[in-house]
This record gives C-alpha cells, structure tokens and sequence, in this order.
C-alpha cells in the first residue's frame, strides 16, 4: 500500500504529510494474513519505506507484486544471451517478463486470455495465446529449449508440459549451464513433477518464498528512473466497497490482472 504518514512517534525519522509504502498493518481488527487493504496501517518506523520523488504512486502501489517477480529473477540468474518462457500472464507472469527482458534475455510468454496476451505485446512482450500443445507452439518460434522457464500458473496440470520446453543438455565433462523452472504461481498443496523428464534435461528446479527489502528497493528505483512500467497492468481505481465485485472479475481471470482500491479521495 501507499499512503501519506497521519502521524508519527518522535523517535522516527517521519514526519506527517511523509509518502510511503509499506506491505500492510501489525494491528487489525480482523484476521490480517497479507493484510494491506485497509484504510490506516500502524506499524514500526523500519517498516515503512519512504517513496523516492518523481515516482508515479499508481504504479508504487504494485512494488510488493514487482519485487515477487524481481526476486525470482534474481535466483534464476537470466543472462541476456538466455531465453526465457513465461507460463501464465497473470499479473506475477506480466511483471516477470518485462523484468527478465528489462535484463536482456529474450522472453516468450503465453497465456489462455487473449487480452492479457495482449497486454503482454502492448509492452514489447514477445507472447502468444497458449494452444493445447504447449511445447509445439513454443518449438514454432524457437530451434531450441528456453534456458529458463517461469511458471506463473499455479495450475499442477502445466508441469510435466512446461518442462518440455527446457533446452537440452549436450551430455560431457562440464557440469552447470543448466535450464532452471522458476516456480512463481501460488500452488495450494504439493505438485508432482515428471521425473524422467526433468532427470534428462538436469534441469534445476527453484522457488522463490516471496520478496525483501533490497527486492523492493530495487523496483522502486526502476520505477522512479521510468525503467519497469506497471500503471497499464491496473485495469481498476475504485472504492474498497467494490471489493466483491473486482475480487469476482479477477477470479473469472478477465483481461485485468491487479486492481487498486482508493481508500479516501
């Protein structure tokens, strides 16, 4: 969340009218899990993070969901001779493929909606509508596997097609150099993976657990220099009390990826 600091103990470097971003609230008066949709948050001073100027608050408000997708890539390491699949266009898999570009690697990304394909192609994102066979579509653009593969879905039964799409390995003496499957969609439970498949590629399987301070930081930089651009990934500003309905709109997996709820004028 973004907001203006109401009021501050004497001992912070705050200062009334101050813009930050924080992920959220240490009191509530309800179960709190993530916990930042809500009108006033109170928290410890190291906690909130003082936005740099010229940033574009809109666009501040997505960090949490950037610095996500950011720290995947930092444990994926993409090289920009690399190339990169992004399975699922949701707003983790947009965010992750125009960080992976932002870094030079090729990205091609896929998903079932049109119009978050779309979305993705408006950024310069090379990407596609998924068909049924997920590796045959991602052979007609490519002569090789992907180096990396950044499951963004969610979805168990995309496993065993997704790691079909990672590049052999040439069998000799030098290890390393491996194809990664960066899983970055929220899975509810345990997933299977296809052993035999994933054995013969030796392919290296990574999570992210979720985002840190430098992560953050990060993003808002790239932000305030214009480099990540997020404002197009809103598809909404409303009141808090349209929360069912937008909550509804992103279950159907629309064309809107993230809302923003406006919590006075």
């Amino acid at each position: 969340m973004v907001g203006r600091v109401v009021g501050a103990g004497p001992a912070t470097p705050y200062t009334a009218g101050a813009i930050v971003f924080c992920k959220g609230t240490r009191y509530a008066g309800a179960h709190l899990m993530w916990g930042a949709h809500l009108s006033h948050a109170v928290l410890p001073a190291e906690q909130a993070i003082p936005l740099p100027d010229g940033i574009d608050l809109l666009e501040a408000t997505t960090a949490k969901l950037a610095a996500i997708a950011y720290r995947g890539l930092t444990i994926a390491h993409p090289l920009p001779h690399e190339t990169v699949a992004v399975i699922g266009l949701g707003i983790i898999g947009q965010l992750a493929a125009r960080l992976h570009a932002l870094n030079g690697a090729r990205v091609l990304a896929t998903d079932r909606t049109p119009q978050r394909v779309a979305l993705a192609q408006r950024h310069g994102i090379e990407a596609f509508v998924a068909e049924d066979n997920l590796a045959a579509a991602f052979r007609q653009r490519l002569n090789s596997g992907v180096d990396i593969i950044v499951d963004a879905t969610g979805a168990p039964s995309v496993i065993a097609e997704a790691i079909e799409l990672a590049r052999d390995v040439p069998w000799g003496d030098d290890p390393g150099g491996n194809a990664r499957y960066l899983v970055q969609g929220s899975y509810a439970d345990s997933f299977s993976v296809p052993y035999q498949a994933a054995f013969r590629k030796e392919l290296a399987i990574l999570m992210t657990r979720d985002e840190g301070p430098r992560d953050l930081h990060t993003v808002l930089n790239l932000m305030q220099r214009n480099r990540l651009k997020t404002r197009d990934l809103i598809g909404a500003v409303v009141p808090p009390e349209r929360a069912p309905e937008i909550y509804q709109t992103l279950r159907e997996q629309s064309d809107m990826v993230t809302a923003v709820f406006r919590w006075s004028a």
